[in-house]
């Protein structure tokens, strides 16, 4: 039986088409998933209210998609010894009913080590996705979230770093796959995952989930200038560094 698979993962990284690319191969994803008002997201959303529940034991109120703190990752990664584990033990064992499942929510950069205690590591594979920095940046801006690119990159870095350390400490192989791969080099990136996940996915299934035009940067020239335009207009509430 194929492993289950975690992508771990910053917000506004493209992580909703790899996993609804990767769910056409059988993984499940939830009963249901959390649907933004221009997309499915392909995030369980019992997941999703069991990572807030961490927050909120944590006492965490920031905002984790644009900011990094190490102290609260830490907090989280402790209340392994202090938090009802039931819920998130039961939520568990309704994934293992349905093997091979999928977890995707850019919040498990912030809750992986405390789930790490409860998981089968070894029955996991692990995708780490990242994204090129000036298109996250344009991602961002035209999302409303005004950040400087400076500030885009060091995010992101954080996160990442904090993901492969993760990986590390605890001996996981990974995959790294970078979105504007998948998007820009479909055949090539696809044979990548297919190799790690041990999956027989086709260009015909990324093009199935994927509403714009392969070989092409997700976000075009336009984009570009449309980001810059906004940022501009709020450049007094910019994030940065």
């Amino acid at each position: 039986m194929r492993k289950n698979v975690i992508i771990l993962t910053a917000g506004l990284s493209g992580s909703s088409v790899l996993a609804s690319l990767i769910s056409t191969a059988g993984y499940w994803v939830g009963d249901n998933t959390f649907r933004k008002a221009d997309y499915d997201t392909y995030e369980n959303e019992d997941l999703i209210q069991l990572n807030l529940r961490l927050f909120q034991e944590a006492g965490y109120k920031g905002d984790y998609t644009t900011s990094f703190s190490q102290e609260v990752l830490e907090r989280i990664a402790s209340g392994y010894q202090q938090f009802t584990r039931s819920p998130y033990l039961a939520f568990l064992a309704k994934c293992n009913d349905h093997r091979p499942w999928l977890w995707k929510d850019p919040r498990l950069w912030l809750t992986i080590r405390f789930w790490k205690h409860l998981l089968n590591l070894e029955d996991c594979n692990f995708v780490l996705l990242t994204r090129d920095p000036l298109q996250a940046w344009i991602s961002a801006n035209i999302r409303r979230q005004i950040q400087s690119y400076r500030y885009v990159k060091y995010y992101n870095d954080r996160v990442n770093e904090s993901i492969k350390n993760f990986l590390s400490d605890n001996s996981l192989p990974h995959l790294h796959l970078q979105y504007e791969e998948l998007v820009l080099g479909p055949d090539a990136a696809i044979a990548k995952l297919n190799g790690y996940l041990s999956t027989d996915l086709g260009l015909e299934d990324l093009q199935a989930v994927y509403n714009k035009p392969l070989y092409k940067n997700p976000r075009s020239f336009w984009d570009l200038l449309k980001a810059g335009s906004i940022y501009v207009k709020n450049y007094s509430r910019r994030l940065d560094r």
